[in-house]
């Protein structure tokens, strides 16, 4: 049996979901989560080292180091390629009854 995951804290959330090229509405969507979302916001706008990131986030360093690489992939293959970024989360609270993806 797999190891509960762990609630990881957000410190800001974004004001917007949706970032691309424009007048191309048959572009392909990367997904970005909101975990993977903070993890750039706190490396790279607010300049902490891993070691921080992962104590404000509540997870291992580790973790933090996992949920980073794969975010600047993700940002990597939407600029390169030409893809739109989307930012989703994983919401849990009650009025979405259990963990129903929820876009931003």
């Amino acid at each position: 049996m797999p190891r509960p995951r762990k609630h990881r804290r957000i410190g800001q959330r974004p004001r917007y979901g949706t970032f691309g090229p424009e007048g191309h509405p048959d572009v392909e969507n990367v997904i970005l989560q909101l975990e993977e979302m903070e993890s750039l916001r706190l490396m790279d706008l607010e300049h902490l080292d891993q070691q921080a990131c992962a104590e404000r986030m509540g997870i291992s360093r580790t973790t933090f180091q996992r949920i980073y690489k794969m975010a600047r992939q993700k940002v990597a293959e939407s600029i390169i390629e030409g893809k739109r970024l989307l930012i989703e989360e994983e919401c849990s609270c009650p009025q979405c009854q259990g963990n129903k993806k929820a876009r931003l």
